[in-house]
């Protein structure tokens, strides 16, 4: 950097005693190349997601009793995360078996009876009404206990629901319940994301939709890293009107769920043009642009148009092909036809 400005404050220098002296203004040239077209990079943003997160919540309302992983910890899949107070289904659980006791009991009766009824009908023909109660009455019997066995099916479910268990392994990224605490139906409990299977989530606008490759290079945290295209989106998002696409990282790359991802999207435009620096464009008349050829010891004015811009340099159309240098930069002290001599020459540059 400092050797360029004092290459500038050179030419400088040089270009006000030529002046006083009537010499040639020297000048650094740019050899300029004849393009079909110009790249240009569209960057798009997007955040990483998990390939597995869940919020994660009772499915009955109840107090928590006990909370086994805090936020940050690891937890395997079927491992239990918290416990609701059972107390209420447990006291439901020893009720239903003691009518369960109750009715098996009554059922052993029932059946004595029953058996004895059997043998007085064949001699006693009265008997037969009694033995048909007593057939009856083990039939509700029998049905009673089918019934408390649901009901006790249905305590065994509610006590198993009790328990928040990890649908996977995961890190537990937040935590937003507290013992003691009336846990409702649906209350988001704990946060879960799958570990080392990151994905990132882009918004791409549907123009450059055919440009995107089956391996794309995502940079998150300023690292970079080449992503598997998993789905090229099927809606339109309703905020930024993009393609939601979804890429796959590589296996093992630990990066957090919200980081910000960004992919550049490279797309050529064919257009015969010339890349030539920012420096050695300058103003024409009525909104053109200009920049200065070298021909035979002088400078000439010559108009073109701007294509495209990457900041440094521009892709621009014009009369150029007869004149192979231009004048790099210090446009300030140029005017038509003066004479000048080139003392440096800048290759010209492809992208």
């Amino acid at each position: 950097m400092k050797l360029l400005t004092f290459f500038f404050s050179f030419l400088w220098c040089w270009s006000v005693f030529a002046a006083k002296s009537g010499d040639h203004l020297p000048i650094a040239a740019y050899q300029v190349k004849l393009e079909s077209g110009y790249t240009q990079l569209r960057a798009v943003t997007g955040q990483v997601v998990k390939q597995h997160e869940a919020n994660l919540s009772f499915e009955l309302s109840g107090k928590v009793h006990t909370i086994l992983f805090d936020q940050g910890d690891w937890v395997d899949k079927g491992e239990v995360i918290a416990k609701q107070d059972t107390q209420l289904l447990e006291i439901e659980r020893l009720e239903l078996e003691a009518q369960k006791a109750k009715l098996k009991a009554q059922l052993k009766l029932a059946k004595v009876e029953q058996q004895r009824f059997e043998k007085l009908s064949k001699k006693n023909h009265s008997a037969a009404q009694q033995l048909d109660e007593v057939t009856t009455q083990i039939e509700v019997i029998a049905a009673e206990q089918s019934l408390l066995d649901v009901k006790l099916k249905s305590v065994a479910i509610r006590l198993e629901k009790a328990s928040l268990t990890a649908p996977f392994s995961g890190l537990i990224a937040q935590r937003n319940v507290h013992l003691g605490e009336v846990a409702s139906v649906g209350q988001v409990m704990f946060r879960l994301l799958e570990h080392n299977k990151s994905q990132v989530v882009l918004g791409v606008p549907v123009s450059l939709q055919a440009y995107v490759n089956d391996t794309m290079v995502i940079t998150v945290s300023g690292k970079q890293y080449p992503a598997k295209l998993l789905s090229k989106g099927a809606l339109i998002d309703n905020m930024s009107r993009t393609l939601m696409m979804r890429f796959q990282l590589p296996k093992g790359v630990e990066v957090y769920a919200g980081t910000l991802a960004r992919m550049g999207i490279s797309t050529f435009t064919e257009q015969p043009g010339f890349w030539v620096p920012l420096s050695a464009l300058t103003d024409g008349v009525r909104g053109t642009w200009l920049v200065y050829g070298v021909e035979a010891g002088t400078i000439v004015p010559i108009s073109v148009n701007v294509h495209y811009t990457d900041g440094e340099y521009a892709f621009v159309s014009g009369a150029l092909t007869q004149y192979p240098l231009i004048v790099a930069n210090g446009l300030h002290k140029m005017a038509a036809n003066i004479s000048v001599e080139v003392v440096q020459t800048l290759n010209s540059r492809s992208l």
